[in-house]
């Protein structure tokens, strides 16, 4: 028997579309392989943000934060702290997860490489983003870098590296901002403490829905 979507399924699939045929950016129509909508649980409890589609990750994938080496630490970060953006896990004692980006479509440089997007790029896509926001019934969000953060909390953040893994109350949410994968690839952070932050991250959402029940 086929599953019965229900409204914020659908919505979020029409969205999904939407990005996919999206020809806002001509800049980025050219170079991108797939444009990436977001992935993961409708009903998810942490709602995850990065900057945007890696070059030889999501960008060749259409999933974000999948196959490139920052995607392959986010995923062990996951997997590792019983959190999952895999719509088909249907185990109890996972939290579920819903992933996105603040753009939708790997910005390239001239020469091929990944290169932070252009305001423009960040302002169009900003209504996707508001929309997926809107739909997705999340309990924390969770900014992944400085750019995405200053976004979340329309402010500038630069002392970020400060703001990690800190608990911060954006009038009826929640949100812990969390440095970017790319960032412990680099070496720039422990790669054990950043696991290690997942698993604080999944017991302050743990304690939150046990104060709330």
């Amino acid at each position: 028997m086929m599953k019965k979507l229900n409204l914020s399924e659908t919505e979020i699939q029409e969205i999904g579309q939407q990005i996919i045929n999206c020809d806002k950016c001509k800049n980025l129509l050219k170079s991108r392989n797939k444009a990436v909508p977001g992935y993961g649980f409708v009903d998810a409890t942490i709602f995850f943000v990065g900057l945007a589609p890696g070059r030889l990750g999501a960008d060749s994938t259409g999933i974000p934060f999948t196959q490139d080496s920052s995607g392959k630490l986010f995923q062990l970060a996951l997997s590792s702290s019983g959190i999952s953006m895999e719509p088909n896990d249907f185990m109890q004692n996972k939290l579920r997860a819903y992933v996105t980006n603040l753009v939708k479509c790997n910005p390239k440089d001239d020469k091929g490489n990944n290169r932070y997007p252009s305001k423009s790029e960040i302002d169009n896509c900003k209504e996707y983003l508001k929309y997926e926001m809107s739909l997705i019934h999340f309990d924390v969000i969770v900014p992944l870098g400085r750019l995405a953060t200053e976004i979340i909390l329309n402010q500038k953040c630069s002392n970020f590296t400060l703001m990690h893994n800190k608990l911060i109350k954006i009038k009826d949410q929640y949100c812990i901002p969390f440095i970017h994968p790319s960032y412990v690839i680099r070496g720039a952070y422990p790669k054990n403490k950043y696991l290690e932050d997942f698993k604080s991250l999944r017991g302050w959402v743990l304690n939150r829905n046990e104060k709330t029940e």
